[in-house]
């Protein structure tokens, strides 16, 4: 008779985890999308306990905090009659996961500096306002003295961002303006947790552009000088300002477009865009004499992959918008606005409008 090794009799089989523990690792791989975890509930009532539960659902926003998903734009309109900016919200998912436009209502009539980690920033009179449009949560700021000088006669950037703790109200404000007859940049940053101004720095430009910053890693790049091509980095641990050029050896064509980027790598990136020609510039360096250097990624041609009609040829494209965290880059043509995704190039209509406006995408989670 054969005998086995006691050894492998012995042996206890592998435990498994609970089933629900199973399940609830497989639901925190939903998709973040606001149709994710409702449906999900409807399953069946040990599916219904699971996501309605408070401490899964702060798992699952901690589990997707860096990619929420892009829920659709602010557009920036002005009102003649009371002569005031307004800013409509336009919903870009399809259903079942369609914000109604009547769900986000800005609070403010001031001028919507840009968005970022679901907060939005507007500058409304010797104010700033922090606003956050899923859960109505707002925060007034006033200037300090320094910025309400001659107010009228200034230009204003700004940009705002979020501690990474889920559900934290916690921000960082950057203010930033120069006089319009001085070449010198201002700023100051403001810390919601002490409630207070830092110190005021400047620094020897000034913006003839009025877009908002992109981030990247701990810095934020406002392109600032439209001739020249130039960025104003202001760097988020150091609070400190640098003047970035682009290299002569990027060709930019006269009356281009160009928009920073955050880059899939999470880098420093840049599109080009002249006519319906887009050039996208990754892999950068930005050598010790402040001069930003990089290498052709991409080409797209924009007649073709939108079907503009011939008729359009002659006419400029411009960049009205851009998501870095989905990278998602919005597009202005005389036959409306596409908003691409620049990994895929996948692309939607989403105006027929062609007047030339601000858009502001709004990524955030909407509440399950």
């Amino acid at each position: 008779m054969i005998k086995r090794p006691t050894s492998a009799l012995a042996a206890p089989p592998a435990s498994l985890p609970d089933n629900e523990d199973i399940l609830r690792d497989i639901l925190l791989r939903l998709p973040p999308l606001p149709s994710s975890l409702p449906r999900a509930s409807l399953v069946s009532k040990l599916w219904y306990r699971i996501v309605s539960n408070p401490g899964f659902r702060r798992r699952f926003l901690a589990h997707h905090h860096k990619a929420p998903p892009l829920l659709g734009f602010f557009s920036e309109d002005f009102d003649d009659e009371l002569e005031t900016d307004l800013h409509v919200f336009t919903p870009t998912l399809g259903a079942p996961d369609r914000i109604p436009p009547a769900r986000f209502s800005c609070p403010s009539k001031g001028s919507l500096l840009g968005f970022r980690h679901g907060l939005a920033l507007l500058k409304c009179g010797p104010k700033a306002i922090v606003w956050d449009p899923v859960t109505n949560y707002q925060c007034s700021v006033d200037f300090p003295p320094e910025f309400n000088v001659n107010r009228q006669m200034r230009i204003y950037f700004g940009a705002v961002t979020r501690d990474d703790s889920a559900g934290s109200n916690a921000f960082k404000l950057v203010m930033l303006f120069h006089p319009i007859f001085e070449r010198t940049m201002y700023a100051s940053v403001y810390e919601s947790e002490v409630g207070k101004w830092g110190e005021i720095m400047s620094t020897q430009t000034f913006s003839d552009i009025f877009k908002p910053s992109v981030m990247v890693g701990n810095k934020l790049y406002f392109l600032i000088l439209y001739r020249s091509n130039g960025f104003l980095q202001f760097d988020l641990d150091n609070h400190s300002m640098a003047v970035i050029q682009m290299s002569k050896d990027i060709p930019i064509p006269e009356g281009s477009d160009v928009q920073a980027l955050r880059t899939q790598d999470g880098g420093l990136g840049f599109a080009v865009v002249s006519k319906h020609r887009m050039q996208l510039w990754g892999k950068t360096v930005i050598s010790g004499d402040n001069v930003v250097r990089g290498e052709l990624q991409k080409t797209i041609e924009l007649d073709q992959l939108l079907s503009l009609s011939p008729s359009t040829d002659v006419h400029q494209s411009s960049v009205i918008g851009y998501d870095e965290v989905s990278n998602t880059i919005f597009i202005w043509t005389t036959m409306g606005v596409f908003m691409i995704q620049l990994e895929s190039m996948k692309f939607t209509k989403v105006c027929e409008d062609t007047s030339i406006r601000g858009y502001f995408p709004f990524a955030s989670f909407y509440p399950c």
